[in-house]
């Protein structure tokens, strides 16, 4: 009787991926961290330059060699985030009931993760009413007509995807969230949905408590899940190589092992530490990625077009196909735009009111802040040309590269701040 051989045994199939959108309790939230040996390779560089004067190795591509990716195939390698997907996941995990308790949640989100398209796709997708925020009049008003246009009574449940649009950091500016979160908990307006920006909640705990509240969030994305994201095989047949080492992000044979982990956190430090550097915020890692996305110097194409054109097949027609992959370099390191030194307590008070708010129009800052006119529109022009503001409209808004600059600035100082 034979007996089969031990290494006859197919091995054990891995654990299937994790979801990639996952919707967590607040309190569940994990930061990622950045691996001990990356982190500490990159402090002993630090320590050569500062006390012998070294430096890094030679890149593999010297990064002033490498040019900016066309705006069409950047689009097409870094498409805007469909945020479909996560609230797919609400819904998947969230029932509203009338009868539950509390009858109302709170979807907190992540700056630049754009919780009002999350809420409006789950708002859809249950068929709930969506609820406007009021107008800067009536918040400064303090106008509660648009209160008494929320009564109940349409038996479906009801989403305001931004909360922090309903109030303003000003003494005429609060009576409206206090009396909406005062019917909405109480369960007044029935079962419904609230979203709110991380910063503008972190404020708004202090002036009205939300005791009880179940509060939701999109689960951070780690390496790993940054590596299946963004790196994803619908982006086409290419290979993403680091700019400082020469070598493949994902490993070759990735693709052909049915297992979207295969070797990503070994393979990938770049997204590893990109994950740490940004907190698990996919909005964020989506604009640094962007950012570093390079194609190779022209005389590199070149010789690639050269080789693809020799060792490709030929059509009937003549014509030949194309063999090679397209190569995408990412640049080394991660570029923020940095404060002036002399930054004071304007700066402070400006940039704070922009993160509490989620943005603001410029006619509206001059009422929330105690700057003049003249010099508050100095300091917007002026941190736009650093690249730590950006308008969008009419909004003045923080640049997603400069959040982390700005963050820890303030952090610094003492402000408040939000939890992620």
């Amino acid at each position: 009787m034979n007996t089969p051989a031990a290494h006859d045994t197919p091995p054990p199939k891995p654990p299937p991926a994790p979801p990639l959108w996952q919707i967590v309790a607040a309190r569940d939230y994990e930061v990622p961290a950045d691996s001990q040996p990356a982190t500490l390779q990159r402090r002993w560089r630090s320590l050569g330059r500062l006390l012998l004067g070294t430096d890094d190795a030679d890149p593999a591509q010297a990064e002033a060699d490498l040019r900016a990716l066309p705006q069409v195939r950047l689009a097409n390698l870094a498409p805007s985030i469909d945020w479909a997907p996560a609230a797919r996941a609400l819904d998947a995990q969230e029932s509203l009931d009338a009868d539950a308790h509390p009858p109302v949640r709170l979807f907190i989100g992540q700056p630049y993760c754009d919780h009002p398209a999350i809420l409006t796709h789950w708002a859809h997708a249950r068929d709930a009413v969506v609820l406007a925020p009021p107008d800067t009049e009536q918040i400064l008003c303090a106008d509660r007509r648009w209160l008494d246009e929320l009564a109940p009574g349409t038996g479906r449940p009801w989403v305001l995807p931004e909360l922090e649009r309903c109030f303003l950091r000003h003494a005429n500016g609060l009576d409206l969230v206090r009396g909406f979160l005062a019917r909405a908990l109480s369960g007044a307006l029935g079962p419904g949905m609230i979203g709110c920006d991380s910063w503008a909640l972190a404020f708004i705990e202090r002036i009205s408590p939300l005791p009880g509240t179940a509060t939701l969030t999109l689960q951070a994305f780690d390496g790993l899940a940054l590596t299946r994201y963004l790196m994803h095989p619908d982006r086409g047949q290419v290979r993403f190589l680091s700019a400082r080492s020469g070598e493949p992000l994902m490993p070759e044979d990735a693709g052909d092992s049915g297992d979207d982990r295969h070797g990503a956190e070994t393979a990938c430090p770049e997204l590893r530490q990109l994950a740490a550097h940004c907190r698990g915020n996919p909005g964020l890692a989506w604009y640094y990625w962007r950012q570093r996305l390079r194609a190779a110097p022209e005389r590199e194409q070149q010789a690639q077009a050269g080789e693809a054109q020799h060792d490709s097949p030929q059509r009937a027609d003549g014509e030949r196909l194309a063999a090679a992959d397209e190569v995408v370099w990412v640049a080394p390191g991660i570029e923020t735009p940095t404060l002036p030194a002399e930054s004071g307590e304007d700066v402070a008070f400006l940039l704070h009111a922009l993160l509490l708010h989620r943005g603001l129009e410029s006619a509206v800052l001059g009422a929330v802040l105690p700057i003049p006119e003249g010099r508050l529109h100095s300091h917007l022009l002026r941190l736009q040309a650093l690249d730590l503001l950006v308008r969008e409209g009419t909004r003045w808004q923080v640049a997603p590269l400069a959040y982390h600059t700005v963050r820890e600035f303030l952090r610094s100082r003492s402000y408040l701040t939000d939890s992620f």
